[in-house]
């Protein structure tokens, strides 16, 4: 009369399949978490000035007679205009785009403090040259 090893590698494989799927499973919900906390919203500015948070999307076009640009200092300073008509100052810390000039529309990325749109990230749309093309040749 011997014992019957294999029940025992059987119990064995049954849990070691259960702790890999618990493994795959939390691992997958912290992914999810951390994606979620990481994303960032795009906002009006009437909702970047109620948000706190300083990773807020803010696009809007730029009012080029608002424009300075400090080289010393590394700013940019603008106001912003949303689609839905409000205006507000944006200070960018950091060295200027290239494209800064040619640039119409504008993501800001950061937070209202003070007033004031704090942006840490920057990215400038620039009309292409077929929307010129349209205009004057179609």
């Amino acid at each position: 009369m011997g014992c019957n090893m294999s029940n025992g590698r059987k119990n064995s494989g049954r849990i070691g399949l259960v702790v890999a799927i618990l493994v795959a499973l939390l691992s997958t919900g912290g992914l999810v978490a951390a994606f979620l906390a990481n994303a960032s919203p795009y906002v009006t500015i009437a909702e970047a000035k109620q948000l706190q948070g300083d990773n807020l999307h803010l696009a809007g076009d730029i009012l080029k007679e608002t424009l300075t640009v400090d080289g010393a200092a590394q700013t940019v300073r603008f106001r912003l205009k949303d689609e839905k008509g409000d205006v507000v100052d944006v200070l960018y810390r950091g060295p200027q785009p290239a494209n800064m000039g040619e640039a119409t529309k504008v993501v800001v990325v950061g937070g209202v403090k003070d007033g004031v749109f704090q942006a840490n990230k920057m990215l400038v749309k620039c009309p292409s040259k077929y929307e010129s093309q349209r205009k004057g040749g179609s």
